[in-house]
This record gives C-alpha cells, sequence and structure tokens, in this order.
C-alpha cells in the first residue's frame, strides 16, 4: 500500500512504539498515528469478538492473522490486561522513524527479546515463541 502524503512529508511528527505484556516488549511499530498506536487492543478485540461469533469478515481475517495481533488476541482471550505501550522514540518524517524503528528492534533481539516483528527481526519467531517468552505456553 502507497504511503499518502501526510506520511511522506519530512515535517510529520512520527513515534516508534513497543506494545509490552507481563513485563515484557512483544512488539515495535512505528507511526504518525496515535489511534495506531493506542487503538490496537480494542481492534483485536473486536476482531476476536466477530471471529467467535462467526461473524468475522473475510476482508478481516488476514489483519487478525498478522502476527503481532495474533498475540494480542491470545493475551485477550486469556484475560490478561491490555498491552502496555510505550513511546521509544519520537522525530520527524518516516525516514528517520523507519531508521529509529531498526535500531530498537535490533537492540531489543540483542537484549533477548522474541518479537513478533518480522520486518527488521534478525530473530523472526513464530506465534507460539512469542506467547512462550510472554509466560502464556
Amino acid at each position: 500500500m502507497p504511503l499518502g502524503p501526510k506520511a511522506l512529508d519530512p515535517i510529520t511528527p512520527y513515534h516508534v512504539y513497543e506494545f509490552w505484556a507481563r513485563g515484557r516488549v512483544f512488539y515495535v511499530g512505528l507511526t504518525w498515528s496515535e489511534i495506531r498506536t493506542h487503538g490496537r487492543w480494542g481492534h483485536v478485540k473486536n476482531l476476536v469478538k466477530h471471529e467467535d461469533s462467526g461473524t468475522l469478515k473475510p476482508g478481516k481475517r488476514s489483519d487478525l492473522y498478522r502476527k503481532s495481533n495474533q498475540v494480542i488476541a491470545a493475551l485477550i482471550r486469556a484475560g490478561e490486561p491490555e498491552h502496555e505501550v510505550r513511546i521509544s522514540w519520537r522525530g520527524y518524517g518516516s525516514a528517520a522513524a523507519d531508521a529509529a524503528e531498526t535500531t530498537r528492534i535490533l537492540e531489543l533481539v540483542q537484549l533477548g527479546a522474541v518479537l513478533a516483528n518480522d520486518a527488521k527481526n534478525p530473530r523472526r519467531a513464530s506465534v507460539e515463541d512469542v506467547l512462550s517468552y510472554l509466560g502464556l505456553r
């Protein structure tokens, strides 16, 4: 999906965010949108509700099965509290945010984190690996 004008503007404020559960980070992302950062739990919870009731639209199935969302869905189904969102970097422009995200992923992996990220992650893990790291399996 191509980036829009706001995403391509070099003065658009961006941030790198991290999702934490049970005292451990499990995902790192970048965005200019606060909704993307802080609205993920509710979005996934809604998808889980529709999947459980058999009303999940085919177009939304791929969204639910994105690895980070599968981890969040497992947390929801396990009755865990909402994941914590931490901002690890703030700056301007997608290029700078992309570089900061890459650096943060590499730092966390070096420290032993098992992340749901596939891109930029030298130690790609399965959903089961991430859930085990979080102590859910």
